[in-house]
């Protein structure tokens, strides 16, 4: 699998246009891109000097690596850097057309289609919602269910194109990913959340869930730290670690199998439980600043910043946009 596509659509280049800068036959572009026709290296040549990279960086074969734990099943596959990621189709939420098949003996792909795929980790619903409208702009946006500071490590270790992190307010966030990511790094802050006790009994009173059974996530979670800061005042002893992120909180809860937990009132909406706001969170999202040079990940920020996600935050209970921070650390 080539890069050529890849690098043509980072710079906003239609085939006709490569074709009129380098030219190759629009028709043998289209068979390079495809994997069909294998360049000559007079073409090669032409071709990374046109899309400012060497041959190299076109031709050379990825590295395929799978997902942390990911033994076999049905994936989707991105490029972080000079590794394809194939990421297990039951991590992506909301998202089922899968890339191939994997197993310790073979790869069978299924497409080879080359769109822009960025891949984020974090429990931010808002972005699944956000994806739709990314397809329609021929941008790819995989979201995957991970607590804050899972996510910063993918991030730092290249599974994953952009972090989720809540921990405070956008000063606070900053701290604690510079401290754990180092130096490198664009923080952005687009709007606050709700985060608080998700309740099964609206008539529960505050003093009375000291004996209740509580859902908690695993630590290294936004709502694991809130939860600790809680439990000691309502001297809480009876809890119960569960995996899954905010939804199974209030899923869980909702479906009797807890009387309390810490979520966001988003999901406390969806379920139809009672809610208890704790704390008001800025959300922030990480990403490498060289990824900034990626032009299709310029247009994914652009209409993150734009009207329509605007629009999407505005429609999620306990969501309030804020004016936009960013910082590069």
């Amino acid at each position: 699998m080539n890069k050529v596509k890849e690098y043509r659509q980072r710079l906003g280049l239609s085939q006709q246009e490569l074709s009129r800068i380098t030219g190759i036959p629009r028709t043998t572009i289209s068979s390079i891109e495809s994997g069909g026709v294998m360049p000559s290296v007079d073409y090669a040549i032409k071709l990374a000097r046109a899309l400012g990279c060497s041959v190299e960086d076109l031709f050379v074969e990825e590295e395929i690596v799978p997902f942390p734990n990911f033994q076999e099943g049905l994936f989707v596959s991105y490029s972080v850097e000079n590794k394809r990621i194939l990421l297990p189709l039951s991590l992506v939420e909301g998202y089922k057309t899968p890339d191939g098949l994997y197993s310790s003996k073979e790869i069978k792909w299924f497409t080879r289609e080359n769109i822009p795929t960025y891949a984020f980790g974090g429990c931010d619903p808002s972005l699944r919602i956000f994806s739709d409208l990314l397809r329609e702009e021929g941008i790819r946006l995989l979201t995957i269910d991970l607590p804050s500071y899972r996510a910063l490590e993918l991030l730092k270790s290249g599974f994953i194109h952009v972090a989720g992190f809540h921990m405070g307010n956008f000063e606070e966030n900053v701290e604690l990913i510079k401290n754990t990511l180092g130096r490198g790094y664009k923080v952005i802050s687009l709007f606050s959340w709700e985060e608080g006790i998700v309740l099964r009994e609206g008539s529960k009173r505050l003093k009375d869930l000291k004996n209740s059974l509580w859902l908690v996530r695993e630590e290294g979670s936004g709502a694991r730290k809130i939860f600790e800061d809680i439990k000691q005042e309502m001297e809480i002893e009876n809890l119960k670690v569960i995996g899954g992120g905010h939804r199974e909180v209030a899923f869980n809860i909702k479906e009797g199998l807890g009387d309390a937990g810490i979520s966001i009132k988003y999901y406390a909406y969806v379920y139809d439980t009672s809610f208890i706001r704790v704390k008001l969170e800025d959300y922030c999202l990480c990403y490498k600043e060289e990824l900034e040079q990626d032009r299709k990940f310029q247009r994914f920020l652009s209409l993150l910043m734009g009207k329509g996600y605007g629009r999407i935050l505005d429609n999620l209970p306990g969501y309030a946009r804020s004016s936009i921070k960013e910082v590069l650390i």
